[in-house]
Parts: structure tokens; sequence; C-alpha cells
């Protein structure tokens, strides 16, 4: 594989995919955490350095306004360019009545 470059998060299927990647000759991988995952996100890293991938970690709220743009600058400057954006962010909680309780 050339030089692609992908960003994801750190755990469940984008790690997964984050260490498939790797196996099949990604360069450099970007992972996304939010503070409580840093375990989550140094284990993935080391299972992706494994198979010979740079991997940059990166601690942001998605959530937050502006932190996605800063995000991509950061990819952009670090690594060059991103060839492939693979956005699988997602946090899950319990909701007691989910309809009522949804926000934007």
């Amino acid at each position: 594989m050339s030089s692609p470059r992908l960003t994801y998060c750190s755990s469940g299927i984008g790690r997964a995919t984050g260490i498939l990647f790797a196996m099949e000759g990604v360069e450099e991988i970007m992972i996304t955490y939010l503070p409580e995952e840093k375990k989550d996100a140094d284990s993935a890293k080391e299972k992706i350095e494994k198979f010979g991938a740079k991997c940059h970690t990166y601690e942001v709220d998605l959530t937050e306004k502006g932190a996605c743009k800063k995000l991509a600058d950061d990819a952009v400057k670090t690594m060059g360019s991103v060839e492939i954006l693979f956005n699988n962010a997602a946090y899950q909680e319990v909701l007691q009545d989910p309809i009522k309780d949804l926000s934007e």
C-alpha cells in the first residue's frame, strides 16, 4: 500500500479497523480518545505499531464545537495528508426514556 493515512477511535469497531489497516500496510494512523479511554488508546497504539504503522494519539472531545476542525488541521500538519478518514466516534449511554431524553 502506498502511504494512506487513517484516523479512527480507540476501541470497538474503530480499534479493529485500525489494526486491520495497519496489517494491510497503512503507514500512519491517528487515534482520537476521551480522557477515560486513554488506557484503550494506549493499548490500540501498541497493537497498531506492532504491524509497523506510526500511530499518533489525540485526546479530544469531538462533541465540542471546533474540535473536529482543529483535529483535521493537526492531522494534516502531523501526517502531511489524510487519504482515508474513518470517522467512527461514538459514545454509548443508557437513557431512562430514550425519546424524551435525546438532545441534538
